[in-house]
């Protein structure tokens, strides 16, 4: 009988059967004497493990991630996976595709961060290594971004404020740099703008994960978010610097009024586009001239007015005496320009004086050079001075060929008749100098009286006359030359008075009066400076003494702007025509704070009186504490607005300092807090950029 070997659950056995039924059939003998098989166990839920990074040592590691991640422009994983990837940082240069960079010897010291910032785009030479640091690296990221967002966003916060500090701090961003230098909102907005592109593009394409053109588009669309971003930063610093400082300036600045004070005076030196060395500088000189009245509110131009007017609307302790001060100065501006005007002609006396003196000295002279020239004369030729007046009247042929019996002579004849009479009786003619002097007097006399009457034509011929006596007269005497020049000079001088006087009317141009007075020799320009200023010291001195009236604008008009620096006397011109704009200056100060509507005085004066408000005790009494509190805080919210009165105080006796050296120091301390202000601001724009562009960059990312 044949034998088979089986094998049944796993064991073997030897049957022996005479056939296959027969072995089968043991088979299924033995399969029934196996014990069954044990029921599977019941499938058990995969227990959680936990997260390994859920610890403090984890959520530092995380804050230290973040802040690198921003830093490094979203490179850190990049960066790190190299450094794990290949810790010695450096290859060796037969390898090629890093040859790149500086070599000591065989090595590339900056190996590591070529290769951090090829492998993205190499796919074909990446290591593996480097492969599985990278998703690791970005793994945890993906961690700690799900698991502790908090902490990972901090992170990246305090490492956007970081960077963007450091810009600032090194000059390297231009929002920070136009801050600095004081610019505008708008050139501000339009540097933060930049800056926030910039650093966008960089973060966007620092942060992609895929190739080149996944970080490109990266780069576009995060740029584009930190534009915006970084264009209303300046905007929102600069709004809510403000809403802060009106919000706590009623309850902070009565107890520092020195800062406030310093503020205002930092706004005012950056509006009015000055440096304290620069107005005390315009002090020092207003004082040099004689002017040291002149104080900081001035020296700030337009700025100091507003500033002025604020100080004498605002209800404060030193509003009265401010007040009294402008009005005192502008009371004394027209005795303070007839003084000037009088020191830059140098001229101290009036035209008609001058004109008294001239007369009187021009006698003189001539008391005691004329009897000197008529002691040494000679004989009188008159017969030159016939015969001129001959070919006038001609009286011989006209009563031979032209009767005239009783026709009269004109006034010409007649006057020429008259001369002709002094000088000849028809037999015999003057030969005595002393004659001759008398009819030549006379002569002058009718001339005069001629010119007066509007006879210009007789008083033509009388001249043509004059000069003939005259040049007989020194024919006859060598002395009468010199006095007759000495008489004709000192006439001159006297005429130039009235010339003066006459140039200083309106109606005379300075196109025609600058060089008639040029043409003048140096004595006659004197006198003329006597005749031009005194009608004008008159009409200052007949001014009124009105605060409100401004006397220096009579001065500047086109005409005397051109006429006063050409007038005056040598080499101070220009110290008259500085004088004058800073005695207008001067009045607008005043004026800004004195004149105008009373409307706003009136408004402040009754907001400080007042100051009880029955609603509140009419509240408390009724039981309505809730009331009473609501209509004290909109009483109080309706009252405070701008400085308190200790601030506005202050900043009066700051505008009303003519000291130079006082307000230099005084307005160095404004000046030092607003660049304080504004490297803040500019570290601030910068920080707020750079947190921006870093966020734009990771909103952009996949």
């Amino acid at each position: 009988m044949p034998t088979y070997t089986v094998e049944v659950n796993g064991e073997t056995f030897d049957i022996d059967a005479p056939d296959d039924d027969a072995v089968r059939a043991a088979v299924r003998q033995l399969q029934g004497q196996q014990p069954a098989a044990p029921a599977p166990a019941p499938a058990q839920a995969p227990v959680e493990q936990p997260d390994a990074r859920d610890n403090f040592a984890g959520k530092v590691d995380t804050v230290m991630r973040g802040a690198a991640d921003t830093l490094s422009l979203g490179l850190s994983d990049e960066l790190t996976a190299q450094i794990r990837s290949n810790p010695l940082a450096v290859q060796k240069k037969p390898e090629g595709y890093y040859d790149k960079g500086i070599f000591v010897g065989d090595y590339n010291p900056l190996g590591m961060i070529a290769r951090a910032m090829d492998a993205p785009f190499a796919s074909d030479t990446k290591a593996a290594d480097y492969e599985k640091a990278l998703a690791e690296e970005r793994a945890i990221d993906k961690s700690d971004g799900e698991n502790r967002f908090g902490y990972r966003l901090g992170g990246q916060v305090v490492g956007g404020v970081t960077g963007g500090i450091g810009l600032a701090k090194n000059g390297l961003s231009l929002a920070a740099n136009a801050a600095e230098r004081g610019a505008g909102l708008a050139k501000v907005s339009g540097a933060s703008l930049a800056d926030a592109g910039i650093l966008g593009m960089l973060q966007g394409f620092g942060s992609g994960e895929g190739g080149l053109y996944n970080r490109l588009e990266n780069a576009a669309v995060s740029g584009t978010i930190g534009a915006a971003l970084g264009g209303l930063a300046p905007g929102a610093v600069a709004g809510g610097s403000k809403l802060l400082k009106t919000a706590v300036a009623p309850i902070v600045a009565p107890f520092m009024p020195g800062s406030y004070t310093r503020d205002m005076l930092a706004t005012a030196l950056r509006r009015a586009g000055q440096t304290p060395e620069e107005v005390t500088n315009s002090m020092r000189a207003a004082a040099d001239d004689g002017q040291d009245m002149f104080n900081v509110a001035d020296a700030l131009g337009y700025t100091g007015e507003r500033l002025t007017s604020t100080a004498t609307r605002v209800p404060h302790e030193g509003r009265q005496e401010l007040a009294e001060v402008l009005m005192a100065r502008q009371a004394g501006q027209g005795e303070r320009l007839a003084n000037y005007l009088a020191e830059g002609f140098d001229t101290f006396d009036t035209a008609g004086r001058r004109i008294a003196d001239r007369t009187a000295q021009r006698t003189a002279e001539a008391n005691e050079l004329y009897p000197a020239a008529r002691a040494s004369a000679g004989p009188v030729n008159v017969t030159p001075v016939l015969e001129e007046i001959d070919r006038t009247i001609r009286p011989g042929v006209n009563q031979m060929v032209n009767p005239r019996d009783r026709i009269a002579n004109d006034s010409i004849e007649g006057a020429l008749t008259r001369v002709r009479s002094m000088l000849s009786d028809g037999n015999s003619q003057v030969t005595d100098f002393d004659t001759l002097f008398r009819a030549k007097l006379d002569l002058d006399d009718m001339i005069q009286r001629a010119e007066a009457q509007g006879a210009g034509n007789r008083a033509h011929y009388l001249s043509r006359v004059q000069g003939l006596v005259d040049q007989a007269l020194a024919d006859a005497s060598e002395g009468y030359v010199g006095a007759r020049d000495a008489f004709a000079r000192a006439s001159r001088r006297i005429d130039a008075v009235d010339a003066g006087r006459d140039a200083s009317r309106i109606s005379r141009r300075a196109q025609d009066t600058i060089p008639a007075f040029e043409a003048m020799p140096p004595g006659e320009q004197v006198d003329f400076r006597a005749g031009y200023v005194d009608p004008l010291i008159a009409r200052l001195e007949g001014a009124s003494s009105s605060p409100t009236t401004n006397k220096a604008r009579m001065l500047q008009t086109p005409k005397y702007e051109a006429e006063l620096p050409a007038f005056a006397a040598p080499e101070r011109g220009g110290q008259l025509a500085d004088r004058i704009a800073r005695e207008q200056t001067m009045f607008r100060t005043a004026n800004a704070g004195l004149g105008n509507s009373k409307t706003q005085d009136n408004f402040a004066d009754a907001a400080d009186l007042n100051q009880f408000d029955p609603q509140v005790i009419g509240r408390l009494v009724r039981g309505d504490p809730v009331g009473a509190l609501t209509t004290g805080l909109a009483k109080l919210l309706g009252t405070a607005t701008g400085q308190p009165p200790s601030v506005v105080h202050r900043l009066s006796q700051v505008l009303m300092e003519t000291n130079p050296d006082v307000a230099l120091e005084v307005l160095r301390g404004g000046a030092d807090k607003l660049s304080q202000s504004d490297q803040l601001r500019a570290r601030l724009v910068s920080a707020l950029v750079s947190s921006g562009a870093a966020g734009a960059g990771r909103l952009a990312a996949p």
